[in-house]
């Protein structure tokens, strides 16, 4: 039985992921920051290190779907400090498209004016692409999916996959279903993916 700690488990990416999950051979604990006792998820700040350690004790993969905004470089400094005094090496960690600049010129300066630059760790994605590279540093087997833009619409789509983080991201929005689907995927076969940074979209028609 494999046993999976899901980090940000109110997410909505997550709340998919768990029900596709349901009917494998995965034991789940489920952890947020903002809790909800009633529905099986205990609370769990993923920046500190100690109760990082407590959560992780028999633990074989660890997906991170975390919240944290203006705290993914210390939540992703914390997990890995964690994981390897730990011993737990499988991490599958969601982040932002464009961590890499891998956007093009129009989008870039477009996201550029909502949600800043990588080169700025004071900036939402600054700040995403310092904990990318800090798990991009680390020893452990990572995972680092981004998906495209995302959107709700309850359908699963053909899924265009792109594995070098410079390669310019095409392909259309993506479902959170899709993502999910994806990321569940993964769990399951968790010799794949590993040590790749991936972005996945809509297939390009």
């Amino acid at each position: 039985m494999t046993k999976l700690l899901i980090l940000g488990a109110n997410g909505q990416i997550a709340k998919l992921v768990v029900p596709m999950l349901a009917e494998t051979d995965t034991q789940i604990t489920l952890t947020s920051l903002h809790a909800r006792p009633t529905k099986g998820i205990k609370a769990l700040d993923a920046v500190n290190e100690d109760a990082m350690m407590v959560a992780l004790k028999d633990i074989d993969i660890v997906y991170a779907n975390i919240g944290a905004e203006g705290r993914q470089k210390a939540a992703a400094n914390s997990v890995v400090n964690a994981m390897h005094a730990a011993g737990v090496k499988r991490l599958i960690w969601v982040a932002t498209i464009g961590v890499h600049n891998e956007l093009s010129d129009d989008k870039k300066d477009l996201w550029a004016n909502i949600l800043g630059t990588v080169d700025n760790e004071n900036t939402y994605m600054g700040d995403q692409a310092a904990a990318v590279s800090r798990i991009e540093h680390s020893a452990l087997d990572y995972t680092i999916i981004r998906p495209n833009e995302l959107i709700d619409d309850n359908i699963m789509q053909n899924l265009h996959v792109q594995i070098a983080r410079d390669e310019l991201v095409v392909g259309g929005p993506i479902t959170r279903t899709s993502v999910a689907e994806f990321i569940t995927k993964i769990l399951l076969n968790p010799e794949t993916y590993v040590g790749d940074s991936v972005a996945i979209s809509d297939t390009i028609n």
